[in-house]
C-alpha cells in the first residue's frame, strides 16, 4: 500500500493525492550536483572541450531557447491547473496538457535539464541527465501507484492513452 506524503501547506487538501516524501528533496540534490558537474567540467577538468565544437555555440542556443519556452509551456500549465483552483474531493484531471502527457511538471523539468546538456556540451552534465532522467521516471511510477489506488480503473485507463514522458499532440 502506497500512502503518498503531502506537504504541510497541502495537508488539508483532499484533492491532492500526494507525493514521494523525499521527492523535492532529491531534486534539489540532483539539481546542485547537476550544475556543480557542469561547471566543474567546463571550467576546470574541460573534459567536453573536444566535444565543444562539434556544434557551434549559436546553434545550441537556438535548440536551448525553445526548449526552455516548451518547458515553461508544459511546467507552468499543469501546476496551474493542479494547484491554482481547489477542488472538493480528488479527480483525475485530463484536460490541457495532461490530455496529452501524464507528468507535464516532470517533463518541463526534464526538458530544462536537457536544454542545458545541448547548451553546454558537457559530459559530466549528461551523466547526471540521465540520473535525473531515471529519478523522475521513479517519481511518476511511485505517484502513479498512489493514482491508482486512489482512483483504480479511472486512472489506469488515463494510462493507456495518455503517454508517461512523450507528448501526444490531438488530433482535432
Amino acid at each position: 500500500m502506497v500512502k503518498g506524503y503531502k506537504r504541510k501547506s497541502h495537508e488539508n487538501r483532499m484533492d491532492l493525492a500526494g507525493e514521494y516524501r523525499w521527492g523535492d528533496t532529491g531534486q534539489i540534490v540532483l539539481l546542485i550536483v547537476f550544475i556543480i558537474g557542469m561547471i566543474y567540467d567546463l571550467f576546470l577538468l574541460k573534459i567536453s572541450d573536444s566535444w565543444q565544437y562539434v556544434f557551434p555555440w549559436y546553434f545550441r542556443i537556438l535548440v536551448f531557447i525553445p526548449l526552455i519556452f516548451l518547458a515553461c509551456y508544459f511546467a507552468q500549465r499543469a501546476h496551474r491547473i493542479v494547484f491554482q483552483q481547489e477542488r472538493d474531493e480528488l479527480i483525475l484531471i485530463n484536460k490541457d496538457v495532461f490530455s496529452m502527457i501524464r507528468h507535464p511538471m516532470y517533463f518541463g523539468s526534464i526538458l530544462i535539464y536537457l536544454g542545458f546538456v545541448i547548451l553546454s556540451f558537457s559530459v559530466i552534465a549528461l551523466i547526471v541527465f540521465i540520473t535525473i532522467f531515471v529519478f523522475y521516471y521513479y517519481l511518476c511510477r511511485y505517484e502513479e501507484q498512489i493514482l491508482i489506488e486512489k482512483l483504480g480503473d479511472q486512472y489506469r485507463n488515463y494510462m493507456k492513452i495518455v503517454p508517461m514522458f512523450i507528448p501526444r499532440i490531438r488530433e482535432k
